[in-house]
């Protein structure tokens, strides 16, 4: 029997990291996961596919919908053949997955192929297409992830009710879709199909969609859909659906019927533990499922540790991925903090929306539309948003709405996580034009010393 210092189950972006950084370390470790589905649900269900096909959406609304406005013409119709849109999405995945194996591999850890289960607290049952092994370890890191929630009033076929992952299997593109669920991965879907001409409708129980990401970035959203075409119907409920002649009817709670060939059911996440026989090893699980973890990873039982999805304290890849770090760092006794409050939050919509920090106090807003690059590039659609304490001026949390808002929030990340004061902006030299440069407006607008947006106080009077 293989004896390790660490053992991982499950090979997605929390997993691999803890694995190859528990490995860094010095420990023994072995990584389980079969091998079709290193990289987990993010590389091959989610973030990556979804993103590599909302690429291509973006490539044709630019050459349909946005050409025009820089003087570009474009005769004849422009086709889209799915199919090889999805085969280029394949191939980024079969990359990416390659790139991986080979990356774990080099960091010296033991990437076994199979299904892990708990026989005791230090024992894992491994069940692969070669048969059973038993593999002992004395610290264990689970990270199995989540999977889609399901609808039990519309149950998924995966032909004419879609879950989030099979929604991204389909060879031919609907001419009608709706969407059930107005969060982030519905409304991301619900963006890359209409640049692709498919009409588009959500429907949402809410009275907002991405309604925990704030009040700005819903309303900024909202109309941004809206002007796209899409349709959305808040504060309704579907209650039963039919199929007849290859549509699908769905019932509203107040009586109003929605007709489309797909539908996409996105409400939300669960974590998935079926199969990983917690109760050997005594781990407690909440009713929902998720299991219970302290600030360092720890488990009810001190030598197992949850990272990622599948303990609930934050369900995105990025958190999942420094969770790892936590638990391998637990393991060493020394304690690295993970703090909420600091994960980036974004989506890739159109706009682009990304928020990091808490969004309480008072708020300082800086336009897209007073952005050099965001004007020479056509794309004055958003706003940075600075939310801070009044007396202390002490930054509370940052809001980007816009273009390239996923890539500048890691700059507001750093500040954040270095708690680094309002002036620190000032020290800061930024490159022209770009858009990060307008970060450092609305932390200048707090005392009133912003560069490239009128003075408050003479905006004040001259209105006056």
């Amino acid at each position: 029997m293989r004896t390790f210092d660490v053992i991982v189950i499950g090979a997605g972006p929390g997993g691999y990291v803890a694995a190859i950084y528990a490995a860094h370390q010095g420990f023994k470790t072995a990584l389980i996961s079969k091998q079709k589905d290193l990289g987990g649900t993010c590389l091959n269900r989610g973030c990556i596919p979804s993103k590599a096909l909302i690429t291509s959406a973006e490539v044709h609304r630019m050459i349909t919908q946005e050409a025009q406005k820089h003087g570009i013409e474009v005769q004849g119709p422009v086709k889209v053949h799915y199919d090889k849109m999805s085969a280029r999405k394949d191939q980024v995945i079969q990359l990416m997955q390659s790139g991986l194996k080979t990356t774990i591999l080099s960091h010296e850890v033991e990437l076994i192929d199979g299904v892990g289960s708990f026989e005791s607290q230090t024992r894992i049952r491994v069940e692969s297409d070669l048969g059973t092994e038993m593999i002992d370890g004395t610290y264990i890191i689970i990270a199995t992830g989540s999977e889609v929630s399901v609808f039990p009033s519309i149950p998924f076929d995966d032909k004419y009710i879609l879950s989030s992952t099979s929604i991204l299997d389909l060879k031919e593109l609907p001419k009608t879709l709706a969407v059930i669920g107005g969060g982030y991965i519905g409304c991301e879907i619900a963006c890359m199909m209409q640049g692709l001409g498919v009409d588009v409708t959500i429907i949402e129980a809410l009275d907002k969609i991405i309604k925990p990401v704030g009040e700005s970035p819903s309303s900024q959203l909202t109309e941004s859909l809206k002007s796209m075409g899409i349709r959305l119907e808040l504060e309704k409920r579907v209650t039963s659906y039919s199929i007849q002649n290859g549509q699908v009817e769905l019932h509203l709670d107040n009586n109003q019927k929605i007709s489309a060939q797909k539908v996409l059911v996105a409400i939300g996440r669960r974590p998935f533990t079926d199969g990983l026989k917690l109760e050997k090893a005594g781990i407690f699980a909440n009713t929902k499922g998720f299991i219970q973890v302290d600030e360092q990873m720890r488990t009810n039982i001190p030598n197992i540790f949850a990272i990622g999805d599948v303990n609930g304290v934050f369900m995105l890849a990025h958190a999942a991925s420094y969770q790892g770090k936590v638990a391998v760092d637990a393991i060493r006794h020394k304690k690295r903090h993970f703090d909420p409050k600091l994960v980036p939050q974004v989506i890739f919509t159109k706009p682009e929306i990304a928020v990091v920090g808490v969004l309480e106090g008072r708020r300082q807003i800086f336009p897209y539309s007073a952005n050099g690059k965001a004007v020479a590039s056509a794309k004055t659609l958003g706003t940075i948003t600075v939310y801070y304490d009044e007396k202390t001026k002490v930054v509370h949390g940052i809001e980007i709405v816009g273009e390239q808002a996923t890539t500048m929030i890691a700059i507001a990340t750093i500040y954040l996580t270095q708690e680094l004061t309002l002036d620190t902006f000032d020290t800061t030299i930024f490159a022209h034009p770009t858009y990060p440069e307008a970060l450092v407006e609305p932390f200048e607008m707090v005392v009133d010393k912003q560069i490239h947006f009128p003075q408050m106080k003479k905006r004040k009077a001259a209105l006056v």
